[in-house]
């Protein structure tokens, strides 16, 4: 007799677990739909089509920018140094930089913060961009450019906003010179 309860309550148990494992799946499909239909929020304040604000700063070899300073088009980044997100899209946004058809000259990167991880950052960016730091994540530059969010990437056409995503991948391809 005690064999059949032990069967039977092995039996409900078995019913409940794949209940429960049908209704998470249910729930994962639906947080997933939730996330791909609300979109990435924007890396940038300032809009494609809208200027960036007026800054003036000293790139880290000695280089004067302003915003006058942006001609043609420009591949921007700001990214701090113990920004998990950040770190992660390092890599692909220095390969992506690197191919800039007019090398650095068409490549702006903003380390914000001053932590022991910027200097490694700043080393992996130098060689492909003309690097900028600022030692705040709301610091003139990162307000000239409206950053929202961190990485933020977009590619300028002069002065003027093409496109921002927090995703290197999502910004179009470069305009040559």
């Amino acid at each position: 007799m005690s064999e059949v309860i032990i069967g039977l309550l092995c039996l409900v148990n078995i019913a409940l677990t794949l209940a429960v494992v049908r209704r998470q799946n249910e729930q994962s499909r639906l947080l997933t739909q939730a996330v791909s239909d609300r979109g990435e929020p924007a890396a940038l304040e300032v809009l494609p089509g809208d200027q960036v604000g007026d800054f003036a700063a000293t790139t880290t070899d000695g280089r004067a920018m302003s915003r006058t300073d942006l001609r043609g088009s420009t591949l921007v980044a700001f990214m701090a140094p113990g920004c998990p997100s950040c770190e992660y899209s390092l890599p692909e946004f220095v390969s992506r930089a690197a191919g800039a058809p007019r090398g650095r000259d068409q490549v702006l990167a903003v380390v914000l913060g001053t932590s022991l991880g910027a200097g490694p950052m700043r080393d992996m960016l130098t060689p492909v961009a003309h690097v900028l730091t600022e030692e705040q994540e709301r610091g003139p530059l990162a307000r000239a450019f409206g950053v929202a969010a961190l990485p933020a990437f977009a590619l300028l056409e002069g002065d003027t906003v093409v496109a921002s995503y927090a995703l290197p991948d999502r910004i179009p391809d470069t305009i040559p010179a």
